[in-house]
């Protein structure tokens, strides 16, 4: 399933070009760059790195009529400058989430983050504790950097809530080498930081969440920001089990070489409301032969039915926790969660 987390840490870094990394390389404050949304389901080439390699993306699809503006901004002047006093920049990706950072000659720190999710509203991620460092300058092929960080998480869930938060990270520089993009282009030269954090959400109603962040950008020497990026999340109840929500986003500055159609997409498009509810769902939405599933976390199949606009599904006789609705409809299957409090 793909859709936007609840309490997301897609916090991008955009470190800065060459192939050594510094403060002096950082993106500066009216820094912009507008990036093609592309598919979801975009190779990562997690494998591919060490120098001299090769990253193919001569066949990359895009989103239609889908750009994000990803911009530096003054971070006293943003919209949450109050939630981050001592952060410098703040890097907006359009549509997604604000990240606040600062930087001195020796390292790049990340204050937190603000994520605009529809059933939530703004998600406040603050590092106030301690504070989550990026990376160490400066920072090249093979720096490896660690770290660990702590604060807050505050989201509207039925009532203003704060959470506990903590996680560790772990940043690298892992390939040198040359990109190929749709169109014959060939772009040499690039340099790929991988960042790996982990959060631990602690005294949620759903018990504690894990958030794995997994993203890959890419460099070259004439942008401050990356021209390439690829993230991929996981939110999961602490311990494994079947993921609560999973995330990818894909953004390119070179133009894809197609774009998927709705049939390629195979989603159905449906709403599901209220959500989380604690007795009835409604489901909103054109069907045609639909039919439709509640499952638990392991699975197992609790309810079946058929699906037409406004079906309402009781889910009072469940516990409390986090639930999977499946459509399917003319051999179009679409998952989304459903949450009973």
């Amino acid at each position: 399933m793909k859709r936007t987390l609840l309490l997301a840490t897609l916090a991008f870094s955009f470190l800065g070009n060459t192939q050594s990394l510094t403060q002096a390389n950082e993106p500066v404050i009216g820094d912009n760059l507008s990036m093609f949304l592309c598919d979801s389901f975009t190779i990562d080439y997690a494998g591919i790195s060490g120098t001299g390699v090769t990253w193919d993306y001569s066949t990359l699809l895009g989103i239609p009529n889908q750009t994000r503006l990803v911009e530096a901004l003054d971070a006293t002047t943003a919209a949450n400058a109050a939630d981050f006093p001592s952060s410098v920049k703040a890097i907006k990706v359009e549509s997604s989430m604000t990240s606040y950072i600062t930087s001195t000659a020796t390292e790049r720190v990340s204050q937190g983050f603000v994520f605009n999710e529809p059933s939530l509203g703004d998600v406040v991620a603050k590092f106030d504790t301690d504070n989550e460092i990026l990376m160490t300058y400066p920072f090249s092929f093979g720096t490896v950097s660690t770290d660990i960080f702590a604060g807050t998480v505050s989201y509207v869930l039925g009532a203003p809530t704060t959470s506990p938060m903590t996680g560790n990270v772990y940043s690298t520089i892992d390939g040198q080498g040359t990109m190929l993009f749709p169109g014959a282009i060939t772009v040499p030269n690039v340099l790929r930081y991988h960042i790996i954090d982990t959060s631990v959400v602690t005294g949620t109603f759903l018990g504690d969440l894990e958030i794995i962040r997994n993203q890959f950008e890419y460099y070259i020497s004439t942008s401050n920001l990356p021209i390439f990026t690829i993230s991929k999340l996981t939110i999961q109840v602490v311990g494994g089990g079947s993921p609560i929500n999973e995330f990818s986003l894909v953004l390119s500055s070179y133009a894809p070489s197609g774009y998927l159609a709705i049939e390629e997409n195979n989603t159905i498009d449906f709403t599901v409301y209220p959500n989380p509810s604690t007795n009835f769902v409604t489901i909103s939405g054109e069907f045609s032969d639909a039919t439709g599933q509640v499952m638990d976390q392991s699975g197992r199949i609790l309810s079946s039915f058929s699906v037409s606009n406004n079906t309402t599904v009781d889910i009072s006789p469940y516990e409390n926790g986090v639930y999977f609705l499946r459509i399917t409809d003319n051999d179009k299957t679409t998952t989304k969660t459903i949450v009973k409090k």
